[in-house]
């Protein structure tokens, strides 16, 4: 899978999550952020050697990112 279908994967991902969340009480939103932006810390934490596997990783991220920015904005 290339770092282009991975990200509309994602991407669908992150807006169904998100409509998901929202329908949650608030305090069970905050947390899910907390528990959230502790795994996002270990995913970047992680150590890739391969350059396909790292561009995989770092799209990853970067959409698990905007997903935290976007519930963290619902709370």
């Amino acid at each position: 899978m290339n770092a282009q279908s991975l990200s509309g994967m994602l991407r669908a991902q992150e807006l169904l999550l998100v409509s998901m969340i929202r329908a949650l009480p608030v305090d069970a939103r905050r947390a899910l952020v907390d528990v959230y932006s502790e795994q996002l810390a270990f995913a970047e934490q992680a150590g890739l050697e391969g350059r396909a596997e790292r561009d995989a990783h770092d799209a990853f991220v970067a959409h698990a990112r905007n997903l935290l920015i976007r519930i963290e904005s619902l709370s």
